[in-house]
């Protein structure tokens, strides 16, 4: 289902780490991928995940990774569990490209892959010095977990250059209203360090400074 663009817009206007401080909040570290980097890609990333389970081949054939690939929608991101910083994701930079020809928001792996476009991409690092097992696509949308997150298919993906969060969407809004909230309150904790203010009463803000805070830029 297409992201709606008042949601779509507030969760692209904050940080992943503003994202991450309101799903702890509630509770969901499950929606917090852990040891991924952005590899390529210099804008942030927001769209409703399509997943990919990977697991290694043995004797037979999976279903097609190409139909897969050729199946995901606009302004997907596609996550794909490959086993963890020891597995490469097979055909990984033609996989890219085509993602990116397809108007993919961006590609999560937690597995390594080698960047060759400019789809933005999330993984491990560096592919294998040594050949990684070889892999074989096992399930589409279904609920996965990448990188110590439980990823679910329509799920909301935001990505930027401090990391991921999986939001689900039963809560998007109120999450990314939260954030928004968050980053302006930081923003004014900073300036008002910047204008000579104490510590206390500031980290954490206690209900004067709360009070101040709601007041000076609810005037604005």
């Amino acid at each position: 289902m297409p992201i709606d663009s008042t949601l779509r817009d507030a969760l692209s206007a904050v940080t992943t780490a503003s994202l991450a401080r309101a799903l702890a909040r509630r509770g969901l570290g499950a929606c917090l991928p852990r040891g991924l980097r952005r590899r390529t890609g210099g804008t942030a990333a927001v769209g409703t995940a399509v997943t990919l389970r990977l697991i290694p081949a043995r004797d037979q054939a999976g279903p097609s990774l190409a139909e897969a690939i050729e199946a995901v929608p606009e302004g997907a991101v596609v996550v794909v569990d490959a086993g963890g910083p020891g597995s490469a994701l097979p055909f990984g930079p033609i996989l890219a490209e085509r993602l990116l020809r397809r108007g993919a928001a961006g590609l999560v792996v937690s597995g390594a892959l080698t960047p060759g476009n400019a789809l933005p991409i999330w993984d491990c690092g560096e592919a294998p010095a040594l050949a990684a097992p070889s892999l074989v696509l096992a399930g589409t949308n279904e609920a996965i977990a990448c990188a110590g997150a439980a990823v679910h298919p329509g799920d909301i993906v935001v990505g930027d250059g401090h990391g991921l969060v999986i939001v689900p969407p039963g809560i998007a809004e109120a999450v990314a209203f939260e954030a928004v909230e968050q980053q302006r309150l930081d923003l004014w904790l900073l300036r008002a360090v910047e204008n000579g203010g104490s510590l206390q009463g500031l980290l954490p803000p206690d209900d004067a400074a709360l009070a101040r805070f709601r007041a000076e830029t609810d005037a604005r």
